[in-house]
């Protein structure tokens, strides 16, 4: 029988567990694939070494666990903070686009909301981090989150649904200062 074969007949019938794994470590769905597939790789290979394993599962996990930490340590390496992207030049065409989202952002969150907001999904940053960043708690960090998300989707809704009631609809705040949206900018084209 070819190795390639029984390995195959070792894994497979812990596709679907590892598929939902990957799905849980990774922030969507491609990226879940991409893991998906990684650690099949590496196990075809730790198979070519070792021969039948013992325990496919566990060791799937753990390959995949251990591929999620070192494509997160290889992401912090490369994290900067926001005042350092100020300092670098940029040159980009979507500066109005970049610009536009972010003074749409402020419009509807406070300075505070929006930093987090960028410091998790634009710059990678972990909960953790940015809670020693701006003095909070990792739970106020992920509430801030949770809401701004929220708030952010139903006015993106209520553009595109004339019929939701205002009331539903999230409320515009005053002006974020001038500065902030200029310094979110210049540090959002500076990252590329």
């Amino acid at each position: 029988m070819q190795p390639w074969i029984e390995f195959e007949d070792a894994v497979k019938p812990h596709f679907q567990p590892l598929r939902t794994y990957c799905s849980y470590l990774t922030a969507s769905r491609w990226e879940a694939e991409d893991l998906f597939q990684d650690v099949l790789l590496r196990a075809f290979q730790h198979y070519q070494k070792v021969g039948e394993f013992s325990h496919p599962r566990s060791l799937l996990y753990k390959i995949a666990r251990n591929l999620t930490i070192d494509a997160h340590r290889r992401r912090r390496g490369i994290t900067v903070s926001i005042d350092e992207a100020l300092q670098r030049p940029y040159h980009d065409q979507n500066y109005a686009s970049v610009r536009g989202l972010l003074e749409w952002m402020a419009d509807y969150l406070s300075e505070r909301e929006v930093e987090m907001l960028l410091l998790a999904e634009v710059l990678g940053y972990s909960y953790q981090d940015i809670a020693q960043q701006l003095n909070c708690t990792v739970p106020a960090v992920k509430m801030v989150l949770h809401r701004s998300k929220s708030t952010l989707r139903k006015r993106a809704l209520s553009q595109y649904d004339p019929g939701m009631k205002p009331d539903r609809a999230a409320k515009k705040r005053p002006k974020s200062p001038q500065i902030s949206v200029e310094r979110w900018t210049n540090a959002m084209m500076s990252l590329g």
